[in-house]
C-alpha cells in the first residue's frame, strides 16, 4: 500500500511505518571459526616496512586481498583499516597538492570531503540528480576549473553513478575519478561492479554494509602506480627510499591504515556470502 504523507511524522503526521526494520546478522559459524584459527595461530597481524612479502600484510590479508580481486574483476584489491582510511589513501595516490580542488557530493558521509582537506585540497560540490542521489554532471561540469583534479563519485543507497558519463567528462578535462562505493558493493554498471570502473574505487567494511568485519574498507584499481601508492600510505610509506623501478612515489606521507588478520578472515567468508546478503536486503527493502 502506498502511502502519501503531506506531513512529517516527526511533526505530526501520519507514520510510513508502524515497527522499526528487523535487523539481521550476517555473522555465522563461519567467521567465527575463521577468527578463532587465526588466534589460534598467535599471528594477528604481519607487515614489515621494508618492500619484501610482509610489506603487502599477513597471509590472511593477502588471501582477502586475492579473493577480491578476483571477484571483482580488478588488478589490485588493497585492504585499509577504515573507508574513510582508504579515501584518504585514493586522494593521496592521485598526487593532489595543497590548494587543488576535487569535486565531490554534498549528500555523503562527512569522509568523502575530509578525505579531500587531509591534503589541504578543496572539496567542491556539485549537485545531485533528483532520482538516484549521484552526481548530477551537468553541475559537476558547472564547476570545473583549471584547480580541479579530480572527481569523486558516492553511489549512495547501492546506486551506480552514470559511470560511462562521468568517465567521459573526467577524460575530457583530464580529471582522475575516484569511486566511492562504500555503499554498493554488490551493485552493477553495464555488467560491471560499481567501484571498479573507476581510477580508484572501494568498498566500506563497517558494521552497517553489506558485508562487514567490524571495521575496514577495500580500495580497488586496476592502475598498478596508484596500487604502489596507496600501499605505500596505508604502510607509513618508509618503502620509498628503495629502489623499485617505480617513478613519482617520492614526497610521500605515510599512515599506518593496515588491517589485521582476524578482520581479514571474516572478510573472505563474508565475501563468499555477497549475493546472498544483498538479496537479503532488497527483500526487507
Amino acid at each position: 500500500m502506498t502511502r502519501k504523507n503531506e506531513k512529517l511524522a516527526i511533526n505530526g503526521g501520519q507514520k510510513t511505518i508502524e515497527v522499526p526494520f528487523k535487523r539481521y546478522n550476517s555473522i555465522g559459524t563461519e567467521e567465527a571459526k575463521a577468527a578463532k584459527s587465526v588466534i589460534e595461530s598467535g599471528v594477528l597481524s604481519q607487515y614489515l616496512g621494508c618492500w619484501d612479502d610482509d610489506f603487502y600484510g599477513g597471509p590472511k590479508v593477502q588471501q582477502f586481498e586475492r579473493e577480491c580481486e578476483a571477484y571483482f574483476g580488478v588488478k589490485h584489491a588493497i585492504t585499509v583499516n577504515s573507508w574513510t582510511s582508504g579515501l584518504v589513501a585514493a586522494v593521496g595516490a592521485i598526487g593532489v597538492e595543497p590548494g587543488d580542488e576535487i569535486i565531490v557530493t554534498p549528500w555523503t558521509m562527512c569522509a568523502s570531503a575530509t578525505a579531500i582537506l587531509h591534503w589541504n585540497a578543496i572539496p567542491i560540490f556539485a549537485d545531485i540528480e533528483s532520482e538516484t542521489f549521484c552526481l548530477d554532471l551537468a553541475s559537476v561540469e558547472a564547476n570545473i576549473t583549471n584547480k580541479t583534479k579530480a572527481i569523486m563519485s558516492v553511489d549512495i543507497f547501492g546506486h551506480s553513478a552514470d559511470m560511462e558519463a562521468l568517465t567521459s567528462l573526467a577524460n575530457k578535462y583530464n580529471l582522475k575519478v575516484i569511486s566511492d562505493t562504500a555503499q554498493a558493493p554488490g551493485a552493477f554498471y553495464h555488467g560491471k561492479y560499481a567501484g571498479t570502473l573507476a581510477d580508484i574505487g572501494g568498498y566500506s567494511l563497517n558494521y552497517h554494509k553489506h558485508i562487514h568485519t567490524g571495521e575496514g574498507g577495500i580500495l580497488v584499481t586496476n592502475d598498478d602506480e596508484l596500487a604502489d601508492r596507496m600501499r605505500l600510505i596505508r604502510n607509513h610509506a618508509e618503502a620509498v627510499v628503495e629502489d623499485k623501478g617505480v617513478t613519482n612515489l617520492n614526497n610521500m606521507i605515510g599512515h599506518n591504515f593496515r588491517l589485521g588478520e582476524i578482520e581479514c578472515a571474516i572478510g573472505i567468508e563474508q565475501l563468499k556470502k555477497l549475493k546472498k546478503l544483498v538479496a537479503t536486503r532488497q527483500q526487507a527493502a
